[in-house]
């Protein structure tokens, strides 16, 4: 029998849409702009929207090349960009611009992982390990309390907040440890193999990949089961303890 459960955020638990990053992406650059203009500084909402695009880049690039990343240091280059020279304070009260974007334009919870995360949760510890971009971890525990999921889970390891990404094996075996369990009593369920698969493979840990959202991954040697309704998920890691 597993003794913990890990599961990836994005596209995983909860299913983010081009359209709904877009929404975010305008509503960050609004929520940017009218806190830099009530502090006095001139900007134009095309430079705001330049510099967030910058900020954005930096996670993603970071994050192509298996590089953590602090939103700090994304909204440090929203600040070159802008020429602005800007405070901690500052810095910190545009992160909260961002973190309320993501509140009013979140990603959806996935459908049927309520009641499953429920009945998990009476018999497995559960964590979240997690690569983030401009929506910090703490942003993303307040979305998991509104929609009541929250406290199913005992260990969270986002990529903001440890500027280490999947998939390190670091990130993993840090949440195991937070979970106690050993790898090898343990299974990782994410939808993208480069990161959730072979991390949680590398770590020593099995490992399902979640297609029920991201439909991309066609190339996938390394899964130890695939599934694309979690209503699948119980009968799977009840399989896999075998």
């Amino acid at each position: 029998m597993f003794k913990a459960i890990t599961f990836d955020f994005w596209q995983t638990l909860y299913a983010d849409t081009l359209e709904n990053w877009q929404k975010r992406q305008a509503i960050r650059v609004d929520n940017c702009h009218k806190y830099l203009s009530d502090q006095g500084y001139s900007c134009k909402v095309s430079d705001i929207e330049i510099g967030m695009d910058d900020a954005y880049n930096v996670a993603m690039s970071r994050w192509h090349q298996h590089r953590g990343v602090s939103v700090e240091t994304c909204m440090m280059k929203f600040a070159e960009t802008l020429e602005l020279t800007l405070d901690d304070t500052e810095i910190a009260s545009l992160i909260v611009c961002l973190g309320n974007a993501f509140l009013a334009s979140p990603p959806i919870l996935l459908s049927h992982i309520k009641p499953v995360l429920a009945r998990l949760s009476e018999d497995y510890p559960l964590g979240i390990i997690s690569d983030s971009a401009l929506t910090p971890g703490s942003y993303a525990r307040q979305q998991m309390e509104r929609d009541e999921i929250l406290q199913y889970f005992s260990a969270f390891t986002f990529s903001d907040e440890t500027e280490r990404t999947k998939p390190e094996v670091v990130q993993f075996n840090s949440t195991l440890k937070q979970l106690n369990a050993e790898p090898e009593s343990a299974v990782h369920i994410g939808d993208i193999v480069r990161t959730d698969i072979v991390g949680a493979k590398n770590a020593g840990m099995k490992a399902i990949r979640f297609a029920g959202f991201n439909k991309t991954e066609t190339n996938d040697t390394l899964s130890d089961a695939v599934i694309d309704d979690y209503r699948q998920l119980e009968d799977t890691i009840a399989e896999l303890s075998k």
